[in-house]
């Protein structure tokens, strides 16, 4: 039997693999870190929170966020209702200004009577009826034409799982 300190070869061996050891503990310490997960993109909507067809949208809405959407980039998305104005005070005043939404959700073509940005949004807008059972009356919904990128898409996402009926 040879005297492991004899052999300077072994010896030298024996003393590196503890350093070994923690550098392969550290490099894979480090490459654990949980990545920060991606800011929600928010779809605002704009509606009549006390419309006949409120219930039938909450749920809808519900509905949506169930399925766990996503943009194409993994980025979730968020719907949330503005509750800052009145439904019909908003209609009547300066819309552009004062409201601040992706989506507009109209009880009927006949609420924007004298709101131009809404009366041109109303040419490109989809109706709901069959998803909030109101049919065969008209809602209409439609995104805000200065929406783009990534709320742009986050809103068309929820504009169509609106048109599909329930």
């Amino acid at each position: 039997m040879t005297d492991l300190r004899a052999s300077g070869y072994h010896f030298d061996m024996m003393h590196r693999w503890p350093f070994v050891g923690a550098l392969l503990a550290l490099s894979l310490a480090a490459a654990c870190k949980k990545p920060t997960p991606p800011q929600p993109v928010v779809v605002h909507i704009f509606r009549d929170l006390y419309s006949p067809y409120a219930h039938d949208l909450d749920h809808r809405i519900l509905d949506f966020q169930a399925t766990n959407p996503r943009l194409p980039s993994g980025v979730p998305i968020i719907v949330q209702s503005v509750n800052e104005l009145d439904y019909k005070t908003a209609l009547q005043g300066d819309f552009d200004k004062n409201v601040k939404a992706e989506v507009v959700i109209l009880n009927s073509p006949s609420d924007v009577v004298s709101n131009p940005p809404l009366t041109a949004g109303l040419a490109q807008a989809t109706n709901i009826c069959a998803a909030v059972k109101a049919c065969p009356a008209v809602v209409p919904v439609f995104i805000a034409s200065d929406v783009t990128g990534d709320r742009a898409v986050a809103a068309q996402a929820f504009v169509a799982f609106l048109a599909q009926p329930k």
